[in-house]
């Protein structure tokens, strides 16, 4: 049952906080490319406790912690 009023409070202030980057928009020429990502977004809030059932966050982050190690020996070298 927490799992779930965190995920619905985790939704809650993500709204919030994306209606006040819509609002600070200067114009409207770019709201639909922000609404995209800002979906996007939502759509990986939303995922992330599934991630986490399936034992994938972890994967995911140790996979991505090995990509910019090898990233930063390559700048090194």
């Amino acid at each position: 049952m927490g799992g779930i009023l965190e995920m619905v409070r985790a939704v809650a202030v993500f709204y919030l906080l994306e209606q006040m980057v819509l609002h600070l928009l200067p114009g409207r020429s770019y709201e639909k490319y922000v609404r995209f990502y800002l979906g996007l977004l939502l759509v990986l809030l939303l995922l992330q406790p599934i991630f986490k059932i399936a034992g994938l966050a972890e994967q995911l982050d140790a996979e991505a912690l090995v990509e910019q190690l090898e990233q930063g020996v390559e700048e090194i070298r």
